[in-house]
């Protein structure tokens, strides 16, 4: 942060990072008998997880399918580098969507999870911590989604769909309403057009892929399933989805990833 000019007030810091959601594929999937049998086990493959974010600087990520397994060779591969939540700390359920952050150059400030409806209005627990910036003391939420898609298996899930879209929103909003933080949300969320169209039209978040909802809503080209919002004081540049060959021996998701700009003013220690 370069010093303003004599006789200008102090400029506010501001921060840039990369920030990720990224859908591994739950070990249960290759597991003989998954629907994903045919790719290595999910402890392989989280391994390559881990050197994707070294290669693109992740500093935060939002994990989806992170299964114990895949978690516990995560943290013993990157030494340390990322710590995680909720991790193990509130079950299998807990764990399968967490956000994981460079402990080099962030510290957590608070975390807790929110009942999330999963397949059939099943309630699982999905984060949302408060982290700030060890250099600048800005601080910034990021909470983390995985909503049920509808397969063969488990029939048209778009009624729990729409509940926990509804929750995400209304999480969001109180967020804002309570702090001047950025705000923002990863996921799988398994909507396309419709889940831009609500989020950024009932909050005051904008997609980091681009598009616009004032008046109409206009989604961006070629959506996905997986998807980065922040709270509309944020930039987002140099977003990309990654299909590497990498990707693609990992999980049956894109990489999603963004470059975020905020800034502030610290925290008061």
């Amino acid at each position: 942060m370069s010093p303003s000019p004599p006789g200008l007030p102090p400029a506010s810091p501001s921060l840039s990072f990369v920030l990720s959601s990224f859908n591994v594929l739950g070990s249960s999937h290759t597991a003989p008998g998954g629907t994903r049998a045919s790719k290595p086990p999910g402890p392989t493959r989280i391994r390559w997880a881990a050197s994707l974010l070294a290669r693109h600087g992740v500093d935060v990520v939002g994990f989806q399918e992170f299964q114990r397994d895949q978690q516990r060779t995560f943290l013993r591969v990157t030494g340390g580098r990322y710590d995680v939540y909720p991790g193990f700390s509130k079950g299998g359920k807990g764990s399968q969507n967490s956000i994981a952050w460079r402990t080099e150059t962030w510290d957590v400030v608070d975390a807790g999870t929110i009942p999330i409806p999963y397949f059939n209005g099943n309630m699982w627990p999905m984060p949302v911590v408060l982290l700030e910036n060890r250099e600048t003391g800005l601080r910034a939420y990021f909470s983390n989604f995985h909503n049920p898609a509808s397969v063969r298996s488990q029939g048209n899930q778009a009624r729990w769909r729409r509940l926990a879209i509804a929750r995400e929103i209304a999480l969001v909003n109180r967020l804002m309403r309570q702090t001047d933080y950025p705000v923002f949300l990863t996921g799988d969320l398994n909507e396309r057009e419709s889940v831009f169209c609500a989020i950024t039209g009932r909050t005051d978040m904008v997609a980091a892929k681009g598009g616009s909802n004032s008046g109409a809503c206009r989604p961006p080209g070629q959506v996905g399933i997986d998807w980065i919002f922040g709270s509309a004081d944020v930039t987002f540049t140099n977003y990309r989805e990654d299909r590497s060959p990498l990707v693609r021996r990992t999980t049956d998701h894109p990489m999603v990833l963004s470059k975020v700009r905020i800034e502030g003013e610290p925290a008061q220690r």
